[in-house]
């Protein structure tokens, strides 16, 4: 959301009615000479804020940088074969096979300055180091609370209304809606969406945006307890997610019944109603403290364990879940003991994937409403390591042999109907084997103070593309 606005993406996503539309941004046109190929062709005359001139070169190294293994990006990327400059003006990206949505990832990669990237390899990212882009803004200043940016009076393209932007760290919502009464703070995401009535209240005007994103609880399945299915379905059986949801939530947020929402399917199912159908009958784990104790007693833990799980400090949904599990299971024998940690602290172990037992996983959503999207990430051999979401570290023989037909690199080569029943048996070999929990898909709430609106609420692609400040407006 912030990094957008300095670095732009070479194509703008969207998704609209079970369709992907790419918008040229630093790309003037793409081509795709073949389903693993595509070659853009960079927009003339655009700058960089010190006034150096937009390259291929720029391109090919910021894109070779979110293919890194030790990038966040790096499962997104792990199909690429090569970049090149084939022209002055023009960059040439393969991939090693076919992939579903070949310009997708590349797309919303964000444009660095390559000569100052390269000459900051320790530094850049740090308040030493701020990245150089080519976007409507330049970073001016960050610190452990604030990132400040400034206008890029040299903007190749129409400027947003606002004249500079200011990020600030407030992880008390209530600190935050005093903020906006006060008129020092104009926008927030609204993390604690029950208190949407609260923001109202106070003058804010709410935006309510759908999106696919997946709230899911995983349980290590290569180590014990979680090694053993009874355990994990014991687990499933004593979250109440029905009341846990009204109480975090209100009317804000859906169950899931797999890993990712229905949308996400449309790729390689026939019909949204179909894929509606086949998760209808998916075997489903409701809150029973019965079947729960039923379950743990067939374990070889019946006498119970103790876990720690680690959640983000700033999420109160992810404490009350946590609560919730807590308070049931200690019925069972069984003693969970949630651990609040910093953001930062919270991403650090999990994307160098060392898992603790039991995670929850927030808010991870996919640009392709496809299986090659999210959904394959979560599961698979591929996916059992460092930058990759597997924290389940879930496979099996059924999962191994239909992951080709998921997995972006190569699914291309399958036919939809193929993909659709590959599809079909992964997710039901979750359902059974219960790795994950799911729980819920969240809607996006945004707030902002009076004066100002959105010509329509932001989404998850216009957030991560930069988009989401051309919507803003002042009502004055």
């Amino acid at each position: 959301m912030i990094t957008s606005l300095v670095a732009e993406p070479l194509e703008r996503v969207s998704f609209d009615q079970g369709t992907v539309k790419l918008t040229p941004h630093l790309a003037a046109s793409v081509r795709e000479p073949d389903q693993s190929t595509a070659v853009y062709t960079l927009r003339d005359g655009v700058k960089f804020s010190d006034g150096k001139p937009l390259t291929a070169q720029d391109v090919v190294w910021s894109i070779i940088a979110a293919a890194a293994p030790t990038a966040e990006t790096a499962a997104n990327m792990q199909g690429l074969k090569s970049v090149e400059a084939t022209g002055p003006n023009e960059v040439t990206v393969k991939w090693k096979h076919p992939i579903v949505g070949l310009r997708i990832g590349i797309g919303n990669i964000s444009v660095q300055e390559a000569a100052f990237a390269k000459a900051h390899p320790k530094d850049l990212g740090t308040s030493a180091a701020l990245p150089i882009g080519t976007g409507p803004y330049t970073f001016q200043s960050q610190t452990s609370q604030d990132i400040t940016l400034a206008r890029n009076p040299s903007y190749w393209g129409t400027a947003p209304k606002p004249d500079s932007v200011k990020f600030t760290v407030i992880s008390d919502p209530s600190a935050a809606q005093l903020a906006m009464r006060s008129g020092s703070l104009h926008g927030s995401d609204i993390t604690d969406l029950k208190t949407a009535a609260q923001w109202k209240s106070s003058g804010a005007s709410l935006h309510v945006s759908s999106e696919f994103n997946s709230d899911l609880l995983s349980m290590d399945t290569s180590k014990p307890p979680f090694d053993d299915i009874h355990v994990r379905k014991a687990v499933a059986h004593s979250i109440d997610r029905k009341g846990v949801m009204a109480a975090a939530f209100g009317e804000y947020a859906e169950q899931l019944k797999t890993l990712v929402p229905v949308g996400e399917l449309t790729g390689a199912a026939p019909s949204l109603a179909e894929a509606q159908a086949f998760l209808d009958q998916l075997p489903a784990y409701y809150f029973d403290l019965a079947k729960a104790k039923a379950e743990l007693a067939q374990s070889a833990h019946a006498s119970g364990f103790d876990v720690t799980v680690p959640y983000l400090n700033s999420s109160t949904w992810e404490k009350l879940l946590l609560l919730n599990l807590q308070q049931n299971m200690k019925q069972l024998g069984v003693t969970i003991t949630p651990k609040p940690v910093p953001p930062g602290q919270w991403f650090q172990t999990f994307f160098s994937h060392q898992t603790t037992g039991i995670q929850v996983i927030t808010g991870f959503a996919s640009v392709v409403p496809d299986p090659s999207g999210l959904m394959f990430s979560f599961v698979g051999k591929a996916n059992m390591k460092p930058n990759f979401l597997n924290a389940a570290n879930f496979t099996t023989p059924t999962v191994e042999k239909n992951y080709p037909l998921l997995a972006p690199e190569t699914a291309a080569k399958y036919s939809k109907e193929d993909r659709w029943e590959a599809t079909k048996a992964v997710l039901t070999e979750v359902a059974e084997q219960v790795p994950y929990v799911p729980l819920y898909t969240q809607k996006q709430v945004y707030a902002l103070a009076g004066g100002l609106t959105y010509t329509r609420p932001p989404t998850f692609n216009d957030k991560i593309s930069g988009a989401w400040i051309d919507l803003v407006r002042s009502t004055k």
